[in-house]
């Protein structure tokens, strides 16, 4: 084995981007190609495509796309080697060890901080397997208390911080890491007047965050000891890092991602006991956001795998407000959404505990729309016994109505809250009008509105020139760039005819080396039209390519007549007669007999071309 592009291109030949794909994206046949919802924005259309004889994918509404390296990049926010390494190893290929030609800055860093990381969650763990065979450990009591089992303790990772001050510290400096990099992976901290590092978690019990591949990248940690001052936070957690980004992972996915996309659900809770005792009474598909309030990252993870969310938090005002910024967030990604309200004091680990699984699954199966929880929340709140009181019920509402994409939904809530309110639906719907502002435009949707579309004349023909290997010569020797009116695809042609020209091979694999950049505006042009569904390339024959060609000559022509003309009328706006004018009409007159002899050999339109015949 040579380098790792070798190893990546080899590995790329075992597999089927279908299969991969498919594994996160609901995929349908659609002719030659296969379709979904694109995985990358929220859309009710699918228009991600994925060609299995080309091996690329392409959305043709955000324009993502690429390879199946590239799709796994993008799907489980790693990077390119890291993708080449997961598919290995799902698929039981050995993945040797590569050194790279050339040094690379921040991948090391990176690779360090999940050492770092790695070492760190391994020896939290060993301190807390060994307290726990003391039975009169606090440890061993605080988690007897809360019924955590050591299946719940292995499957999470959880650990124990000593109450030494450099415990850590000096295990990673055994293992070869200076304190340094320890600080940036945020499980030491630098003291700001002696300079010396010590440890940022002690006397805690450890919760790993990891990333979508199950991977430590940042630490969450309570206090555990009953004599801890009130002057500690019971809860701290890592700072950002180059690996963590606070709002990025939901604590629990790695282990529950599977459970999500088999249910199309997700039950959302608020801490990390949730989760844990969520999963050990068999609700695997509970994930928590970390202690922040839901992002739009978050969001954009789980619906890639479901399309439902169920909220089960705390029914205190800090739990309806994280809620209430939760549902904003879902409804931007068209989530499903609904509430489960516990009864008073109860979170989903006390309500667990008490009642069991089978009463929590019964909560699950009566959960509220989340408009009806938050309608009866306002209601509750504010009451409708003034005016002011219905203004606030409606203000209280307004976010999230303005978040309702769906028309026949949000129809049904102002009508909900108009006869509530006692007022109309028009006048809900002008205050919501009002307080409204227009979404902003990406700038990838504004240029793609911009780029006007090629011909479908010209995207066949391209395409024609890359797939027909027969035809290839053929039409580089009978069309002229110059004929071609798109830029993008003159261009490529040009390439495609110069390529030819030097004895060069030609095809979809010599194109993508060709195109690097897979953001670029030609990226994203070739792979819609390598996963267009068109006429079969060999559909056409010598004499229809002549037809082609003779009428992209006339469209030329006619389009350098209309030139001249508009240079005669510039020139002479009040029609003089003289040399000048005499030499423009007789190139006018040239002009009109290479019209002729090209419209003769126009045949009938064959059906590819007949709705985009050039007139």
């Amino acid at each position: 084995m040579g380098t790792l592009v070798d190893f990546a291109n080899e590995l790329k030949g075992r597999l089927d981007i279908v299969d991969v794909i498919g594994g996160y994206v609901q995929l349908k046949r659609a002719g030659t190609n296969w379709k979904g919802l694109c995985p990358f924005h929220r859309e009710k259309t699918p228009s991600f495509m994925v060609s299995q004889t080309k091996q690329i994918f392409h959305c043709f509404g955000c324009h993502a796309g690429g390879d199946v390296f590239h799709f796994v990049e993008l799907i489980e926010h790693i990077e390119w080697k890291d993708a080449v390494r997961l598919l290995a190893e799902r698929h039981g290929v050995r993945m040797p060890e590569f050194r790279s030609g050339r040094a690379d800055h921040s991948k090391d860093i990176r690779k360090n901080l999940y050492e770092i990381n790695e070492i760190a969650c391994n020896y939290f763990n060993k301190i807390l397997t060994k307290a726990l065979q003391d039975s009169n450990h606090p440890i061993t009591r605080y988690l007897t208390q809360r019924y955590l089992d050591h299946d719940c303790i292995a499957k999470f990772r959880l650990g124990l911080a000593s109450d030494e001050w450099t415990a850590l510290l000096d295990h990673l400096r055994h293992a070869g890491y200076d304190p340094e990099s320890a600080a940036a992976a945020g499980v030491v901290l630098r003291h700001p007047e002696k300079g010396s590092f010590y440890d940022r978690f002690r006397s805690r019990l450890i919760f790993p965050i990891c990333d979508n591949l199950g991977r430590p990248v940042a630490f969450g940690a309570r206090v555990y000891l009953p004599d801890t001052g009130a002057d500690q936070p019971k809860y701290i957690n890592s700072p950002e890092t180059e690996l963590y980004k606070k709002g990025q992972y939901l604590y629990g996915f790695h282990l529950a991602k599977e459970s999500i996309a088999r249910q199309g659900a997700a039950i959302l809770v608020e801490g990390y006991f949730d989760v844990i005792r969520a999963h050990q009474h068999g609700f695997t598909n509970a994930v928590a956001s970390c202690g922040t309030a839901l992002t739009p990252d978050q969001a954009a993870t789980l619906r890639r795998l479901c399309d439902k969310v169920i909220f089960v938090y705390d029914g205190d005002e800090a739990g309806q407000k994280a809620m209430l910024r939760g549902c904003e967030v879902l409804l931007e990604h068209d989530f499903v959404i609904s509430v489960v309200v516990l009864p008073d004091n109860h979170d989903p680990d006390s309500y667990l505990l008490e009642f069991g699984a089978e009463h929590f699954q019964k909560q699950l199966d009566s959960s509220r729309d989340f408009y009806d929880f938050f309608l009866d929340t306002a209601l509750a709140k504010f009451g409708v016994q003034s005016v002011q009181a219905k203004v606030q019920v409606f203000n209280f509402l307004r976010p999230i109505l303005c978040k309702v994409s769906n028309a026949i939904a949000l129809h049904a809530y102002l009508a909900r809250t108009a006869q509530v309110l006692g007022t109309t639906e028009a006048a809900l719907q002008r205050e919501l009008i009002k307080g409204s502002r227009p979404a902003a435009t990406s700038p990838v949707a504004f240029v793609a509105a911009q780029t006007p579309p090629a011909p479908k004349q010209e995207r066949y023909l391209l395409r024609l020139c890359i797939e027909n290997e027969d035809m290839q010569f053929p039409i580089l020797e009978r069309i002229q760039p110059d004929w071609l009116t798109h830029p993008i695809v003159k261009k490529w042609y040009t390439i495609c005819r110069d390529r030819l020209l030097d004895g060069l091979s030609l095809s979809w694999d010599d194109i993508w080396e060709l195109c690097t950049d897979q953001t670029s505006e030609d990226a994203q042009f070739l792979r819609a039209l390598a996963v267009e569904e068109m006429e079969p390339v060999d559909f056409i024959t010598p004499e229809a390519l002549e037809n082609v060609a003779a009428r992209l000559q006339r469209a030329a022509i006619l389009r350098e007549l209309e030139q001249l003309k508009e240079m005669c009328r510039s020139l002479y706006p009040n029609e003089p007669d003289g040399g000048e004018w005499e030499k423009y009409i007789g190139e006018i007159g040239a002009k009109l007999n290479q019209l002729k002899r090209a419209t003769s050999a126009c045949r009938p339109s064959p059906l590819i071309w007949r709705n985009n015949a050039l007139k």
